[in-house]
């Protein structure tokens, strides 16, 4: 976790993460996206949700299963897929990535 990075979006990051039904999964997700969020330093609002919600969120970031991944390119600028919902190290990998490509975040050296 030694990576520095400073956030360049100037307000913060609407974030949904999404399950088949928004109760349970999509809580657990929300919390882990939450602290890593607040590791990477990116001030955001995230809330869990399901899919059609998720389709007309205004998001700039939806969090999913890499099953709902496909449904939900589009919806947002950034649609993270994962394979585990509970694996901390895949989602900072993943959500540090996708916002670096997106120029929202930049690595500090």
């Amino acid at each position: 976790m030694g990576t520095k990075y400073s956030f360049k979006l100037g307000r913060p990051l609407k974030v949904v993460t999404v399950c088949g039904v928004g109760q349970g999964s999509s809580l657990i997700m929300k919390m882990f996206v939450d602290d890593v969020l607040k590791e990477l330093g990116v001030p955001a609002r995230v809330e869990p949700t399901e899919i059609i919600t998720a389709k007309a969120a205004g998001a700039d970031m939806i969090v999913c299963s890499i099953l709902h991944e496909p449904e939900l390119r589009g919806s947002a600028k950034i649609v993270v897929g994962l394979k585990s919902l509970v694996d901390k190290k895949e989602m900072r990998e993943k959500i540090a990535k996708a916002l670096l490509e997106a120029g929202w975040l930049e690595q500090v050296a």
